[in-house]
């Protein structure tokens, strides 16, 4: 199922500079709670390769995709 993982990414150096990233994931689980655990290494994947940032929130919400 197509979801979109909403984040609050804020600047480590600048912790108060924070914004909202989305990132459409395809494949997760029809079960929201399912879905929400499959979706936390791709929040970690995201993490890994945006060095200077750290995720205040997250969330994943159904049906939206860019």
């Amino acid at each position: 199922m197509l979801y979109t993982i909403v984040m609050m990414v804020c600047m480590t150096a600048v912790p108060q500079a924070c914004e909202q990233r989305e990132e459409v994931a395809n494949g997760l689980a029809m079960n929201p709670g399912v879905a929400f655990m499959q979706a936390q290494p791709l929040v970690a994947h995201w993490l890994e390769t945006h060095p200077g940032y750290f995720v205040q929130r997250w969330r994943v919400l159904p049906g939206r995709g860019a």
